[in-house]
Formats: C-alpha cells, structure tokens, sequence
C-alpha cells in the first residue's frame, strides 16, 4: 500500500509540475492605454488578481512577441473585467515590520504599482493590495492617489491590552464629500473594507444620479451539476499470517468488476487566478461484486473448495482541488484530492466444501470476519470541459476492506466520467 502510495504521489507531481509548465503563458483579451492616451488590445497574461501586479506581460497577437510593462510605462490596462491605473501610491508599513502596533502613528512608504479602480467617476475609489498582503483603499484627490488612512493597534494600561484603532480615513472621507450632503450616520457607520466603502460611494452616486462605472468585487462561483459514468474496480490481498482461511484469500484470483456510478457535484471556483482554482466536491453512488474461487485438492477423498463473493455498495464523498486552463474552445482540468467512502450494504461470503473420506459438508462462511465499512482513498483525474458538459478519466487507490493487520488490501479504480452543469 505505501509503495502504491508513493507511486501515485510521485505521478500526481510529475503531471501537476507539466500542466503548470504548460500554462505559464496563458494569455486572456485585455487592453493597455499607452503614455499618448492610446488604447491598444490584445492579450494580457492571466494574473494573480488576489495581490495587485506591479507588471504584466502584453501581446497585440497571440503569435506576437511578447511585452513586458511596469508602472508608468503605460497609463492604465484592464483584463477579466478589472481595470488597474499605474500609480505612487502611500502605504503604512508599521505593522509589517514590528507586528501590531502599541503606536497609534503611521509609517509610510511610497510604492509605485497597478492599482484596482473600484469605482470610477468624480468621485473615485481604488484598492492596493501589496506583496504583504496589506489592503489599501485611495480616493483621487488634488490629482493623486490620496491613501484612506487606518491603523489598528494595542494600547495597554495598568498591564492590560486594549484593542484599538485610528480612524482617520473617516475625517478624510467627510473632507471628500463635504459638498455632496450626505448624513453623518452614514460616516459613523462605515468600516474599512471594500463593502462598506462602496456603499458610501453608492449613495453618493445615487443622490446625484450621475453615471459612474462600478466594478464589481469577485466573489466565489458555485457550479452544481450531475456526474456519472463507469468504474472499473480490482481489489487484491496481500497475506503475511499463518491463517488458514484468510491466506486463502490472499491467493485468490478475484475478478475486475464494472459497475455504473453516479451522483451530483458543487464546484466551487475562487475568484481569483482568473478562476482557474477551485475547489471540487462529489457525494457518489459506487459499487463493486467480485468473484473468485481456491481449491486444495490433494485427492479424490480429501479437497477443499472456497467460492468467494464479495460486495460492497457505498456512498462517497469526493474533495478534490482542480486547476484548469483554456486550450481552444475547451478547458483541460486536472483533479487531485481525497476519497471517504461509507459502506451502506455488504456480500461477504465464502461458500466452503470440504470433503474427507465419506464426509462430505457445504457450509457457507463470511470471507472476511472484520471488515472495514469506511474506506478512504486517493484521487486523481484528467479532463475536458466544453460549455457545460465534461469528461474526466479518473484514477482512485484505497484502503480496501480488511481490517486485518497482516491481509493487506488495495482497491484500485478507473473511473470514465461524464458531467453535466445546470
């Protein structure tokens, strides 16, 4: 089993490694606007739009060569419907580097990067999110990005540590509006987050019925959809005891069994990589019935005969992380994860003939005395997506059905997988 185990990991790596060298230069329509206010389409290489770029790769074709940007070199670009602004931008770095702060004072540095326009209009929002995973949130004002300012940090008194925060950016944002009449309520119950912030320019927006564009945040997809196809199961044992029955066992020859499987899926996709991660989830109808037969015959008057019949019917519960990309009109997807399986209906039988002599008996026996009713597996899969219909090749190793420390047990499944998304 651990050697299986390895194996698979080691093949699980080699395949992830070449579908993640396969899609480095995976580039998605986008635009740039050069210095001169031109805009230019073409491709931009698909970012990590969790952490802001302070660079992106540009192509006017996909068979161009390809172009590199940093900030100030050109004006603004947008792909996957976000638009980032190069900018210099402030950002507190106090608690970065000492952690969280006992000082209620900012340390600033300046850094010069992409920034998300949030919303665009007279009055403007934008976000920055450096490389220490810092959120930042900048209205343009006085023509610069003007950094909404906040802290928070711990203030002790008499040997005790209070939580606290300098608001400051809620002075700033009164300043920003102050001609726009809007309730101080309004003020005092926003937060430092995008939401909040956004609601505040909404009602603004709202009031004034001017035409602004919003973008909107990237929340996480949910896909739910129907999955079934074939699987091919062979299970083996492996004996290392002095039992009589179970090393039996361990000598059959047991059959391969196909059996169809079934069941529903959610496919949660996270909004970021461009939607290429997500997270996969199954609950599955499978089942197999094997066969098999061992005789010890040593003459006509003394034999024996095992005919063995094994069958297991579960529900089971897939947790897979999928990466997939575009190639053409298709999608190939690569599936890794875990398989938990539980036993609702159980075959265990071994129909036993012994003959000795002028003794003659048919009894009918368990094959396995302890079985496991809870298997737990590993998972691997490769496919297409089309629109909403996919096919998958699936491979599966799990923990059998023994439960006994020396009748090792393996189950390997080959699964051909169709899905549909509603």
């Amino acid at each position: 089993m651990k050697n299986s185990i390895f194996k698979l990991l080691f093949i699980l790596l080699g395949l992830s490694f070449s579908i993640l060298m396969f899609s480095q230069e995976n580039f998605i329509p986008g635009y740039i606007i050069q210095q001169n206010g031109d805009t230019v389409k073409g491709f931009i290489e698909s970012l990590n739009l969790e952490q802001n770029p302070n660079q992106i790769s540009f192509k006017e074709t996909k068979t161009s060569n390809i172009k590199k940007y940093k900030p100030l070199e050109i004006i603004a670009f947008s792909i996957a419907d976000e638009t980032y602004k190069s900018a210099i931008v402030k950002v507190d770095q106090s608690n970065i580097r000492y952690g969280i702060s006992s000082d209620p004072t900012f340390e600033f540095r300046t850094d010069t990067t992409f920034v998300l326009t949030i919303i665009q209009g007279p009055k403007s929002l934008y976000y920055y999110c450096d490389k220490n995973r810092q959120h930042n949130f900048y209205i343009y004002n006085n023509s610069q990005y003007e950094l909404l300012e906040f802290k928070a940090f711990v203030k002790t008194i008499e040997g005790h540590d209070f939580n606290e925060i300098n608001n400051r950016y809620i002075g700033q944002l009164i300043l920003y509006f102050q001609n726009c009449q809007i309730p101080n309520y309004m003020f005092n119950n926003i937060s430092y987050t995008r939401g909040s912030l956004e609601k505040l320019f909404k009602y603004y927006y709202n009031q004034t019925r001017m035409k602004i564009s919003i973008n909107k945040e990237k929340k996480m997809k949910v896909e739910v959809g129907v999955v079934g196809g074939i699987c091919m199961t062979d299970i083996a044992f492996k004996g290392n005891s002095e039992s009589t029955a179970l090393d039996y066992l361990a000598k059959v020859k047991l059959n391969k069994d196909f059996s169809p499987t079934g069941g529903i899926f959610i496919n949660i996709n996270f909004p970021y990589h461009n939607n290429k991660w997500s997270l996969y989830n199954e609950l599955l109808y499978n089942s197999y019935t094997f066969n098999g037969f061992y005789s010890v015959f040593n003459n006509s008057n003394y034999y024996q005969n095992n005919t063995y019949k094994l069958g297991y019917y579960y529900l089971k519960l897939n947790n897979m992380i999928r990466f997939k990309f575009p190639v053409g009109k298709f999608q190939v997807f690569a599936n890794s994860g875990f398989s938990n399986g539980l036993a609702f209906k159980e075959v265990n039988s071994n129909t036993l003939e012994t003959k000795f002599y002028s003794t003659h008996t048919i009894v009918e026996i368990k094959a396995l005395e302890k079985t496991r009713k809870h298997e737990e597996g590993l998972l691997f899969g490769l496919g297409l997506i089309h629109k909403r219909i996919s096919a998958e090749i699936r491979y599966e190793i799990g923990t059998g059905i023994s439960e006994y420390v020396y009748l090792g047990c393996v189950t390997n499944r080959y699964n051909l997988m169709f899905g549909y998304r509603f």
